[in-house]
């Protein structure tokens, strides 16, 4: 069903975000600028295929309306990720609590399917040293995702804030 989907933001399938998500550690690395990698995972209530449809959809719509042209975002399952080139922490934080803001509000109607949508974020950024890996800021993301939907916390939880 997927993959019959017409969205109006481009969602970059896993693989080709991989790509990009080596290729913006490695410039940002070379070029010395920031970069951020926000995780969003979704639940429904109620639990179903047709609420996690809308709801998806419902994201996707915020996604495009919110995000900068630069910002490369993905979709796996119920969860999303978008690379946040030249994005500090600050910046991150501030993206992170506008997505907050914008998907958890009261019971949503998306195309005619009524629907509580949970959002859980978690974020990471590339540290001062630069010598984090591609798939070391993925795992920091997932990490502060995880921590966010443990522990049922709507607001955004960064990565560097953790309790280690």
């Amino acid at each position: 069903m997927e993959n019959t989907l017409v969205h109006e933001i481009e969602l970059y399938s896993p693989e080709a975000f991989t790509t990009l998500l080596d290729h913006e550690v490695n410039r940002s690395r070379r070029y010395k600028k920031p970069l951020t990698l926000i995780h969003v995972a979704i639940e429904t209530d109620p639990i179903g295929p047709q609420a996690q449809h809308s709801a998806e959809m419902f994201v996707i719509n915020v996604l495009d309306l919110h995000l900068r042209d630069t910002d490369i975002p993905c979709k796996k399952g119920n969860e999303f990720r978008v690379l946040m080139p030249e994005t500090d922490i600050e910046g991150g934080r501030i993206a992170c609590e506008r997505l907050e803001h914008l998907l958890n509000v009261e019971p949503q109607m998306y195309d005619r399917v009524s629907f509580k949508l949970s959002a859980f974020i978690g974020m990471a950024t590339l540290p001062g040293d630069r010598s984090i890996s591609s798939a070391k800021l993925s795992q920091q993301a997932s990490q502060a995702l995880q921590h966010a939907r443990t522990n049922r916390l709507a607001q955004p939880v960064l990565f560097s804030e953790m309790k280690k």
